[in-house]
């Protein structure tokens, strides 16, 4: 549908709005904790930066070459470690946000 821009569009569509949610539900508590965010965000890309490649060679996934961009950072196509960092911002966005009303 997208072509070359499909795993990019869904990736945006489907991240942003729940990081935009969390953020939307409760901005300033999350504003204050923005560092533990980042934080956060940095250790799921790194982690994905060393487990994914095992995934990929086992063939857990794949990139359909018509799907994405084309740009590569070593390894991965530059949406998948977009993928990394926005998925890491929501999960820490929404782990907080609970944790905090919860308390």
């Amino acid at each position: 549908m997208f072509g070359a821009y499909s795993y990019l569009v869904y990736l945006l569509v489907f991240t942003f709005a729940a990081i935009g949610l969390f953020w939307a539900y409760d901005y300033r508590f999350l504003r204050r904790n923005i560092r533990i965010v980042a934080a956060m965000a940095a250790f799921g890309v790194l982690y994905q930066l060393v487990t994914d490649p095992f995934a990929e060679h086992w063939g857990a996934w794949f990139f359909s070459e018509d799907k994405i961009l084309g740009f590569w950072i070593y390894n991965f196509p530059v949406e998948n470690v977009l993928f990394f960092f926005l998925v890491s911002i929501a999960i820490s966005s929404a782990v907080l946000v609970f944790i905090h009303r919860q308390g």
